[in-house]
């Protein structure tokens, strides 16, 4: 069963004028954040029929999709991967529309080796893009039972419970979200004035983390076998005195 509603018509969101716009400044951000690692296995969950590994370093890349062309198919919260056998795991829009997401991150948290890297792009639901798809979503489907857009601090959450760690983030997009292209370009110092006075409310945002696996750490006190170990540690001043006496008094 597919993990993704289709009642919603906004789920290859790079097509048209304004879905190349969006296309641009996110293959900008995830390229820098791909570029610098490295290893063996990199997988990418979502994007549409776009590479977001063209500048990844690693040999080994696929795509991970539901059609039957796909190089791995899969659902995105059932693939067929081994368990950590991942270096690099990209989720360009993987999350949004999705009925199952936590689901998905599960399953990026399964696949990644320890200290692996992971890459997701989502729609900030407090946003003009946000707006844009509540609206869509209205208009269209009004019986629908279309999913909500995933918050940041929601997916944080998730990603710190399956230990996760953030190492970097980026918002994005913060100028009208329409098909025209004049008045996109009207409003085109909406970018660097939300980069610097409103961050929070950028129409998309971008998190790069790695997988941490905390070591065991093994404590003595808990052994069946403590009693033994006390009987080997060197005697004290006052227990050598007393095993000297009694040699001499044995003589």
């Amino acid at each position: 069963m597919s993990t993704y509603k289709k009642e919603v018509n906004l789920i290859n969101c790079f097509d048209g004028s304004l879905g190349k716009d969006l296309l641009r400044l996110e293959r900008a951000v995830i390229d820098g954040m791909v570029s610098d690692v490295f290893g063996f296995n990199a997988i990418q969950i979502g994007g549409y029929g776009h590479d977001f590994l063209s500048d990844s370093r690693i040999p080994n890349k696929f795509i991970l999709s539901e059609c039957a062309s796909s190089e791995i198919q899969g659902l995105p919260h059932q693939s067929p991967i081994k368990s950590s056998s991942i270096d690099l795991v990209v989720l360009p829009h993987g999350l949004d529309f999705s009925m199952n997401p936590h689901g998905i991150v599960r399953e990026v948290e399964r696949i990644l080796v320890p200290g692996g890297r992971f890459v997701v792009s989502a729609f900030n639901p407090a946003s003009l893009w946000g707006l844009r798809y509540a609206f869509l979503k209205y208009v269209r489907n009004k019986k629908s039972n279309s999913p909500d857009l995933l918050s940041l601090w929601r997916l944080k959450d998730w990603l710190k419970l399956l230990s996760i760690e953030i190492e970097a983030g980026r918002w994005g997009y913060y100028r009208l979200p329409v098909d025209n292209e004049k008045w996109r370009e009207r409003f085109s110092f909406m970018e660097s004035a939300g980069d610097r006075w409103w961050p929070i409310f950028g129409g998309i945002y971008v998190l790069k983390g790695i997988k941490r696996v905390r070591g065991m750490r093994l404590t003595i006190d808990r052994w069946s076998s403590y009693g033994s170990v006390r009987r080997a540690v060197r005697p004290t001043r006052k227990e050598a005195a007393k095993i000297f006496q009694c040699d001499e008094v044995d003589k």
